[in-house]
C-alpha cells in the first residue's frame, strides 16, 4: 500500500487541445447525447399496464445524457472559474472543478444500471422473499439507492477542493494526512464496489437468467413474465383484430401480423442485462485498474493526461452503448425501425 502522506494523483495542463483522443472523446459524447435523448423520449412515449416497470427503465437512459453532457462541458469549457466573485468561484471550484458533479453523474449511471438489473432479474426469477414488499416500495428503495449512493461516492471529491487557489482544477492536492487517508480509502472502495462487487453481481444475474431460461425450455420450469415485452405505444396497446380487418385491406393486415411476430424474440427484453454487463465490465475495468495501481503507488493518476483521457473515453462509451442495447432489445422500440422502413417503401412506390 502507498504511503498516505504522499500524493498518488496530479493534474497535467497542456495546450495541445484538441488532440486525436480529445476529438474521439467529443464524437462519442455527441453520439451518446443524441442516442440517449432519443431513446429516453421514446421510453416516455411507451406505456404498459404497470407503470412501475417503466420507472427504472427510464432512469437509466435519462441519467446517461446528463453524465455525457457534463463530460462534454468538462472538455470544452474552462476547468475553473476566475470571475473575481469569491462566492461564485468558490462554488464552481467546490462542485465543478473538484469533479464532484462529474463522478456523481458517472456513479449514478452505474447505480441505475445495477438497480435496473437487480429489479428485472428478481422479477423473472420469481424469488419468494422478493414478493414481501410492494412494487412501489421496491421502486422507492432503488431510487434512493441510486441517488444517495451516488452522492456518498462523490462526496470525497469535495475534500480536495481548494477555492482559495486561482487554478482550482489543477491545484496541488491538499497534503493533510486525514484528507489523504480518506481519499485513499475512497479509491479502494470505488474499485471494490464498481470493479469487483458490481461486475460479480451482474455476471451472477446474467448466469442465473440463462439457467432459468434453459430450464424453462428444457424442463418446463416457469419463468416470470417479462413486462418489458408488453411495452407499447398508446395507439397500439390492445388493437383488435376486427378493427384492423375493417380499416385495413388483407395485405396490410398480413404485414401487421408479420411485423408483430418478427418483433417478438425468444429472448425476453430484460435479457438486455447481459450486453449491459459485458459493456460495463469492458469499459470500466481500465480506469479501475488505473486507479488501483495509482493508489498502491505503482503509477500516478494524472488528470487530463492521454492515459487518463483514454479511460474517460471508455467510460463515456458505456453511456453511448446503453441506448443502443435498450433499443434493440425492447420489441416496441424495434418496431419503430419497421414503421420507418415501411413508410419509406410506401413513399418510394408513390
Amino acid at each position: 500500500m502507498a504511503d498516505p502522506s504522499k500524493l498518488f494523483w496530479s493534474c497535467q495542463q497542456g495546450d495541445d487541445w484538441p488532440n486525436s483522443l480529445d476529438i474521439c472523446e467529443l464524437m462519442v459524447e455527441v453520439f451518446g447525447v443524441i442516442a440517449n435523448f432519443t431513446v429516453t423520449i421514446v421510453l416516455f412515449l411507451l406505456r404498459v399496464e404497470k407503470s412501475e416497470v417503466l420507472a427504472l427503465l427510464r432512469v437509466l437512459p435519462s441519467s446517461c445524457p446528463v453524465s455525457t453532457v457534463i463530460d462534454f462541458l468538462h472538455d470544452v469549457g474552462p476547468p475553473s472559474s476566475n470571475t473575481g466573485k469569491i462566492y461564485f468561484d468558490g462554488l464552481v471550484c467546490l462542485f465543478w472543478s473538484s469533479r464532484f458533479l462529474y463522478w456523481y453523474s458517472k456513479v449514478h449511471v452505474y447505480h441505475s444500471a445495477v438497480a435496473f438489473a437487480h429489479n428485472r432479474a428478481f422479477k423473472l426469477l420469481q424469488l419468494r422473499y422478493y414478493r414481501l414488499t410492494t412494487e412501489r416500495r421496491r421502486l422507492t428503495a432503488y431510487m434512493l439507492f441510486a441517488f444517495i449512493g451516488s452522492f456518498l461516492a462523490a462526496v470525497p471529491q469535495l475534500l480536495g477542493a481548494q477555492p482559495q487557489v486561482k487554478n482550482c482544477a489543477c491545484a496541488s492536492p491538499i497534503g493533510d494526512l486525514v484528507v489523504l487517508s480518506v481519499v485513499y480509502a475512497h479509491s479502494y472502495l470505488m474499485v471494490a464496489f464498481f470493479a469487483i462487487i458490481y461486475p460479480a453481481l451482474l455476471v451472477y444475474i446474467s448466469i442465473a437468467l440463462l439457467l432459468r431460461l434453459w430450464k424453462s425450455t428444457t424442463m418446463g420450469t416457469p419463468m416470470g413474465e417479462d413486462e418489458m415485452d408488453k411495452l407499447a405505444f398508446p395507439d397500439t396497446l390492445s388493437p383488435s383484430e376486427d378493427s384492423l380487418t375493417i380499416h385495413s385491406n388483407p395485405g396490410d393486415l398480413q404485414q401487421r401480423r408479420i411485423a408483430a411476430h418478427s418483433d417478438r424474440s425468444d429472448w425476453p427484453a430484460s435479457f438486455c442485462i447481459k450486453p449491459l454487463t459485458v459493456a460495463y465490465i469492458a469499459t470500466f475495468t481500465y480506469d479501475a485498474v488505473y486507479q488501483l495501481l495509482s493508489a498502491t503507488g505503482t503509477l500516478t493518476y494524472v488528470i487530463q493526461s492521454p492515459r487518463q483521457t483514454f479511460g474517460e473515453i471508455l467510460l463515456i462509451f458505456f453511456t453511448a452503448l446503453v441506448p443502443l442495447i435498450l433499443f434493440f432489445h425492447i420489441p416496441a422500440m424495434r418496431s419503430v425501425i419497421y414503421c420507418v422502413h415501411k413508410k419509406r417503401n410506401a413513399a418510394g412506390i408513390n
